[in-house]
């Protein structure tokens, strides 16, 4: 039950950690300050985006390496595609 708790409190730093350091990233920029919560919002929604579109990446590239017998590189294409993609996304949300 330990290992529960601790990764939920876990879950919940890092959570609030985000928020903080879009609010710090948004205010460093000169940008207009939201409020927590909508900034809480923001940081969820894209979490939610990120674990969505990472799941069907990784299925993806599985399917691509095991079921089509592509070379590992071409497998993780769609793994790179994400992550090149969250991380515009995520310079985006900093600049919103």
């Amino acid at each position: 039950m330990s290992g529960f708790i601790g990764e939920l409190l876990e879950g919940v730093a890092s959570f609030v950690s985000d928020v903080w350091l879009l609010r710090r990233q948004r205010a460093s920029r000169g940008r207009a300050q939201n409020t927590w919560k909508e900034d809480a919002a923001d940081i969820a929604l894209f979490d939610i985006r990120v674990i969505g579109l990472s799941i069907l990446a990784l299925a993806a590239a599985t399917l691509m390496f095991f079921v089509l017998g592509l070379p590992l590189w071409i497998s993780l294409a769609p793994v790179a595609a994400g992550a090149v993609y969250f991380g515009y996304r995520w310079i985006a949300l900093t600049r919103a």
